[in-house]
């Protein structure tokens, strides 16, 4: 026996309480630290030097709105791949369509309401139209056809899936199945959503095919973007040695480190060992992976300041 999903109450993202606007932006912490300063000053470096990012992340940097700092990095044909996990998507999706975000999941578990809204309805329909473009592009596809409805989305424009398909950049999300929201819905439909990740998937190795001269950028996830670069970057190297060839990459997260990573791979009986983010581009990356704790909207808010006036200061 399996259980019924038609059964399901499935709500209007109206009758919920969200906690989080896209709008206002809110205070942007500042750095505390000469550390914190130069590392995102030799990341932007970086960055113009190289002029090709693969940018990874977890939910809470669409939550914070860090996203639209991405976005304006976009404007210098910067980015070459994004890749985020499923709640992510769902975080963009309600930004775009209702201008705001974050259940109650703690009061909202108690009373049988949690996940159950409209936006797993439009998530699905998204993915079970569209899955053979793969997760990322289909939602992106979706909100620009739902947008130039008779119905305009107020927010669609702050949308990251919006802006990666209208600029043709690839966006891979990576999903567990049973981890987000969206699995609740009676429209869910797991092959789908397994063929659309699986494309973004391969999307992402196609990317990092040969690829050379890059930054990569990982923010905020300890697991999922580690992970699946991993896998791509082992694929790409199979076929194209050169892949990796003066490449870099900043991680940048909350947890304290030790900096035994700089000195080489830590010995297993380490907490350091363990550290995945670290520990997987420290290996494909030797020499080559920094790490910095900073809050997401430091490093997004800064980050993008520091590009923008660099760039604004050289045409003068």
């Amino acid at each position: 026996m399996i259980f019924d999903r038609n059964r399901l109450t499935i709500k209007k993202l109206d009758e919920r309480k969200s906690k989080t606007s896209y709008n206002p932006m809110g205070v942007i912490p500042e750095l505390k630290t000469k550390e914190q300063l130069v590392f995102i000053d030799e990341l932007a470096d970086e960055i113009k030097k190289k002029k090709k990012v693969v940018i990874g992340f977890g939910a809470h940097f669409i939550k914070n709105k860090c996203h639209r700092h991405l976005i304006e990095l976009m404007k210098y044909d910067y980015i070459a791949h994004v890749i985020t996990n499923g709640a992510s998507t769902i975080h963009d999706f309600e930004f775009g369509y209702h201008g705001k975000t974050e259940e109650d999941v703690r009061e909202n578990l108690a009373n049988g309401t949690f996940g159950l809204w409209e936006t797993g309805e439009h998530i699905n329909k998204a993915i079970n139209f569209y899955c053979y473009r793969g997760y990322g592009t289909a939602i992106g596809k979706y909100i620009d056809e739902e947008r130039d409805k008779s119905s305009v989305w107020p927010g669609s424009c702050v949308s990251l899936a919006w802006h990666c398909y209208k600029k043709d950049i690839p966006l891979s999300v990576c999903t567990s199945i049973g981890h987000d929201i969206i699995y609740e819905h009676p429209k869910c439909d797991g092959a789908s959503i397994g063929q659309a990740s699986y494309i973004d998937f391969l999307k992402l190795a196609h990317t990092m095919e040969g690829i050379e001269d890059a930054v990569f950028l990982c923010v905020g996830s300890a697991i999922t973007v580690p992970m699946v670069v991993e896998k791509a970057y082992a694929m790409a190297k199979n076929v194209a040695p050169n892949t990796g060839h003066n490449c870099s990459c900043y991680v940048v997260d909350l947890f304290t480190d030790d900096g035994e990573w700089n000195e080489g791979e830590p010995p297993q009986d380490s907490p350091s060992y363990y550290n995945r983010p670290m520990k997987t581009f420290n290996r494909m990356f030797p020499g080559e992976c920094k790490y910095m704790q900073l809050d997401n909207r430091q490093l997004m808010y800064h980050l993008n300041e520091k590009i923008a006036n660099d760039i604004l200061t050289s045409f003068n």
